[in-house]
């Protein structure tokens, strides 16, 4: 595989992710500037971590693109990827879960309760996702399959990765108890919101989108797990016990 060649295979994902990434964060700007700045008034701090993000998920594949020199290593574009990923985390997680808890007005109790649950669920999800990834790396043939010793490297394609699927434990975090607990508090927030809490009125569809939306970030915590483990971590164990890179190819 000449060099140019295994250079379009990183660069390729770079010029495919960034664009993405760079959409998805200035959706995050936008929203967090105009809810907790200009609605709200209560704090510049959101649009402020919304734009940092929105500079790293541009900056960050660019500097591995540029520090691969060429090679196409599949930890490279592991690392490349992730960051994509974190800008979908980042506009379902941070951007419509995170910052209401803990920017929109509410009582104290409840900025600890929304922050502190969706943490642990979030952790609870990535650790599961976690074990159930390493389980399948250890006891199925996907290594073999998808890792082509070829000599003075081991080659890897992208569209391996479905390999991974099927082998994986069929879970969502999205359940009937979420499904309950939306239709339960729908009604509240946007009808009687004024009534019953100060932060379930004006602030109502901002909750909804929070709480209907956080079993996506949930589930792209887990593929970001899964990214690290089988496009970094795997890659980089291979490379340190053989000697040879992990290089994408097709």
């Amino acid at each position: 595989m000449t060099a140019k060649k295994a250079r379009s295979e990183l660069w390729s994902l770079i010029f495919k992710t960034v664009p993405f990434s760079a959409v998805l964060n200035i959706f995050s700007v936008t929203i967090a500037y105009f809810f907790y700045d200009v609605i709200l008034k209560k704090s510049m701090v959101p649009g402020k971590l919304a734009l940092v993000m929105l500079g790293i998920c541009i900056a960050g594949p660019l500097a591995i693109g540029w520090a691969d020199r060429g090679v196409s290593r599949l930890r490279s574009i592991g690392l490349a990827g992730v960051f994509a990923i974190a800008s979908v985390y980042f506009t379902f997680g941070v951007t419509l879960y995170y910052f209401y808890f803990l920017f929109a007005p509410m009582p104290m109790f409840a900025h600890v309760m929304g922050a502190g649950v969706g943490s642990v669920l979030t952790i609870y999800w990535m650790v599961i996702t976690g074990l159930d990834v390493r389980r399948v790396l250890a006891t199925s043939n996907f290594v073999k399959l998808a890792f082509e010793d070829a000599g003075d490297v081991f080659h890897y394609k992208l569209a391996s990765m479905a390999k991974l699927e099927p082998l994986l434990s069929k879970r969502s975090p999205s359940g009937r108890l979420h499904m309950w607990l939306v239709l339960l508090v729908t009604p509240f927030s946007l009808v009687l919101g004024r009534i019953l809490s100060p932060y379930f009125g004006a602030n109502g569809p901002l909750f909804i989108a929070a709480l209907i939306l956080f079993p996506v970030s949930q589930w792209v915590a887990g593929l970001m797990v899964r990214q690290y483990l089988v496009m970094i971590r795997l890659p980089s164990t291979l490379e340190r016990l053989h000697g040879k890179p992990v290089v994408v190819i097709g």
